[in-house]
């Protein structure tokens, strides 16, 4: 084994010598690795706490090692690294330096390492290149908490981006920098970024519908206050023409130097809130117009229903039997949700309690949808019909027959024809009753449309015309 004097003189390098002589003591103290190769790479000198780096002892000078003491080396990605690609054999091949390069060894027990190389030439008093110095570093740790710091980053970055709210970030002028897919998804476009200001929509209006500048929407104002804002509502529009409102919430972003340097902004979509709100309102504004008038019925059909000159028992059936009427419209709009009832359901409800194993009764005609108001007026004039054939017409007789016959036409148009026969004599009447005049006045009113009575010797014939269907 050479002592360090023999391999210097066997290399005629009497700088190395010089240095060595003079900086050992020092080099043995530093508590990073240093280490020195000549001109070839052969490891001529190292300090102890290079060793402790590789985890195994080397022998300096031995004449085997080159370029590096570690087992086996890696470059910053993991992958294999060979010693003539090593930091110092870039040195010994340039003679430039190399400076904070990063690579990783391997220790004898399988530990991995990451240290930071930064290697120089050695001249000697000619300037001729004689070798290299190489000192590392251990910055494992702080790799480490490197690599979590950005994994973090990374994790926080798919977040925003995988976020189902839509978050965007501008500069201190309002200047788009970043936006996530629910932001691109909720405006329906994809801003500029650098150039689109304050927010991505296509236009902002305020609650009540009045136009917004973007220059004074929620972001604008947080970046200008310097202060966040909370809960900001506002309408956007999308390029389609399509609409939606969205809470917003800026937050300004402060820099080293104290003053606002952008700011970040959560928008978050209430669309949906706000149309089962107005749903919400809708519906009880059409329930509260139904009750009214559903009270204003019920009403109309106690004052005609209740009179002196009838029989208590007689009014009070009467008011019961309507009401029944009522309830059955109800019933099947109910089943609806209030929507469309079918005539055919309305007819058999009410004709219900009439009919018998003779088959005296018969309703026939398509399935025809009718609207609310419709269904409910309907139903009442069939019952005040009913209940004048049971009392006056065919119904009142055994043989009398009752043939009920409707028909669809366009735009909503609806003919029902109300045919009795077989019943005692009909004479035209002298004075028009109630149930004419409910039958009329119900039509007119609540549908629209019209009654004819044909008061035949056979039997009364009515045929009723409206336009209140909805289409199927």
């Amino acid at each position: 084994m050479h002592d360090l004097r023999e391999l210097a003189d066997a290399t005629s390098s009497s700088g190395l010598q010089s240095a060595f002589r003079s900086w050992s003591a020092l080099l043995e103290r530093l508590p990073i690795g240093v280490y020195v190769c000549d001109r070839q790479g052969l490891l001529i000198n190292h300090n102890r706490r290079a060793g402790e780096l590789w985890g195994r002892g080397i022998v300096s000078a031995d004449g085997l090692t080159r370029y590096c003491g570690a087992l086996r080396a890696f470059d910053a990605k993991g992958e294999p690294l060979r010693l003539e690609d090593s930091p110092i054999a870039r040195v010994l091949r340039t003679g430039e330096p190399v400076r904070d390069c990063e690579i990783i060894i391997e220790q004898p027990d399988g530990a991995r390492l990451t240290l930071l190389s930064n290697a120089e030439p050695l001249f000697d008093e000619t300037g001729d290149l004689v070798g290299a110095v190489n000192c590392v570093q251990n910055i494992t740790e702080l790799r480490m908490a490197r690599d979590q710091l950005r994994e973090r980053a990374g994790w926080g970055r798919r977040i925003v981006e995988h976020s189902p709210i839509a978050i965007y970030t501008t500069d201190g002028d309002g200047r788009l920098m970043s936006f996530n897919s629910a932001a691109a998804e909720l405006w329906g476009r994809e801003p500029v970024i650098g150039e689109d200001r304050w927010c991505g929509s296509h236009a902002l209006y305020h609650p009540d519908g009045s136009p917004m500048p973007l220059g004074e929407c929620p972001m604008a104002q947080a970046i200008r206050s310097g202060q966040p804002v909370e809960g900001a509502e506002a309408i956007f529009e999308r390029p389609d023409g399509s609409r939606g409102a969205f809470l917003a919430y800026p937050t300004p972003l402060v820099g080293s130097d104290g003053k606002v340097a952008g700011a970040m902004n959560m928008l978050v979509d209430i669309s949906g809130r706000k149309a089962a709100e107005d749903l919400q309102k809708s519906l009880l504004d059409e329930l509260n117009h139904r009750v009214k008038n559903t009270l204003a019925t019920v009403q109309s059909l106690a004052a005609h229903s209740f009179r002196e000159d009838r029989d208590a028992d007689e009014m009070r059936r009467s008011f019961e039997a309507r009401l029944m009427a009522l309830s059955h419209a109800h019933n099947q709009l109910a089943a609806r949700n209030w929507e469309a009832a079918d005539l055919a359901q309305i007819a058999e409800a009410v004709l219900a309690p009439y009919h018998d194993a003779d088959g005296r009764l018969d309703p026939q005609g398509p399935s025809t949808h009718l609207s609310a108001p419709a269904a409910v007026t309907l139903a009442m004039v069939l019952h005040e019909l009913a209940t004048n054939a049971v009392k006056y017409g065919a119904l009142s007789q055994p043989d009398g027959r009752l043939s009920v016959r409707w028909e669809a036409g366009p735009e909503g148009a609806v003919k029902l024809v109300w045919r009795e026969s077989g019943g005692p004599a009909v004479n035209s009447p002298s004075r028009r009753g109630f149930g004419v005049r409910f039958i009329e006045g119900a039509l007119t009113r609540e549908m629209g449309g019209e009654a004819r009575f044909e008061f035949a010797p056979d039997g009364l014939c009515c045929t009723i015309s409206f336009r209140r269907a909805v289409s199927d």
